[in-house]
């Protein structure tokens, strides 16, 4: 299948899944649950759906199996609006990119205070070489 269509499906597939997650599920186990991104393989067999969560170990154990628990549910709201011949095995999978992406950001942030560095200005708060100087000084 053409890159370009497994790409739209793909996305089509991550708007739906989120949408009934959202809105359709009633769960009391579902947290505040986002999907990040959606992986298709060639044949349109099996589809990869990535997660994230707010929350902690438990909440996440909570989410996964309540996405277990829902995944036929889903899967049939998908081929609803898929306009394919097959639909693909939806499996939920976390994504541990963000939460080492948070991870990364506590060690730079921790770093910078051990080195004295102000982080609370922004770009936008520190003077430039070329600034005019204030009349004040």
């Amino acid at each position: 299948m053409n890159e370009r269509r497994i790409q739209r499906i793909q996305e089509l597939i991550k708007h739906r899944v989120a949408e009934v997650i959202d809105q359709e599920l009633s769960d009391p186990r579902r947290g505040l649950i986002t999907v990040t991104k959606v992986r298709v393989d060639r044949e349109m067999m099996s589809c990869e759906v990535f997660w994230s969560l707010l929350g902690d170990e438990k909440a996440r154990r909570l989410n996964a199996r309540m996405l277990d628990d829902a995944r036929a549910f889903v899967q049939r709201e998908v081929a609803a609006v898929l306009h394919t011949r097959t639909v693909p095995h939806l499996r939920f999978r976390y994504d541990e990119s963000i939460e080492g992406a948070v991870r990364i950001d506590n060690l730079l942030a921790d770093l910078r205070r051990e080195r004295g560095d102000d982080d609370s200005a922004g770009p936008d708060d520190r003077p430039t070489d070329d600034a005019p100087a204030s009349p004040l000084s």
